[in-house]
């Protein structure tokens, strides 16, 4: 796994955490999950749209890196939000997909009835957020492997952590968050269609892996500014 350095509430040093890319998975010690600012949850954000869909199945099991004992599936609420990890039972920390990850801070959301129907109009198969099955849009609005909805990277949760950002730097701010929200969605969208309409690879992409891929790109450049 790969070590990833960001920013963290309570320290004035950066907490290390550790990613694996072609797995789509972060190890989280103890409570540094919680711990993250805003902006580290955009930098890591950044992180999972430029590492793209996993490119190996998950294993079966897993074990804590620090004890070696088997990690335990554990469901969890973040509001109304329900998500997923494997923790150790010796609180040393836990293990969680990328897509649970932004589940976890808000920024995936179920598409609306009226973005589903253009979905279905542009794209007829796209692959699960979850476990890479292939999901037919024109039938089907969630995974039958898995069960899992079809799912968009929020833009209402980007840019109200963007926004956080913003004021808590004491800088100004460009653009106002339903303006950020649009055109985050806009990106999101287009990255879509495009993708769709030029097929240059043979494997269905999910929708969360291509937004994030999308919307990443474009908060790069604000982020560097803050």
């Amino acid at each position: 796994m790969t070590p990833q350095d960001v920013p963290a509430y309570g320290t004035l040093r950066p907490i290390e955490i550790t990613a694996c890319t072609p797995c789509n998975l972060f190890w989280f010690d103890k409570a540094e999950s919680i711990r993250l600012t805003p902006k580290a949850v955009l930098e890591l954000f950044q992180y999972i749209g430029k590492a793209g869909g996993a490119r190996k199945p998950l294993a079966a099991s897993f074990r804590c890196p620090l004890c070696s004992t088997a990690l335990i599936p554990t469901q969890d609420l973040q509001r109304s939000t329900r998500f997923t990890y494997w923790r150790c039972r010796n609180d040393h920390g836990r293990l969680i997909t990328f897509h649970q990850f932004l589940r976890e801070k808000n920024f995936i959301r179920a598409p609306s009835p009226p973005e589903l129907a253009k979905l279905r109009a542009m794209v007829r198969q796209i692959s699960c957020s979850q476990c890479g099955a292939p999901v037919d849009l024109a039938a089907d609005s969630a995974c039958r492997h898995c069960g899992a909805a079809v799912a968009l990277i929020d833009p209402d949760g980007i840019a109200k952590a963007l926004r956080d950002i913003t004021q808590a730097a004491g800088a100004p701010g460009a653009t106002s968050p339903d303006a950020m929200s649009a055109r985050l969605r806009d990106a999101q969208i287009d990255a879509i269609f495009e993708l769709q309409r030029t097929r240059q690879n043979e494997r269905d992409d999910d929708l969360v892996t291509i937004g994030a891929a999308a919307i990443g790109g474009l908060i790069a450049g604000l982020l560097r500014k803050i």
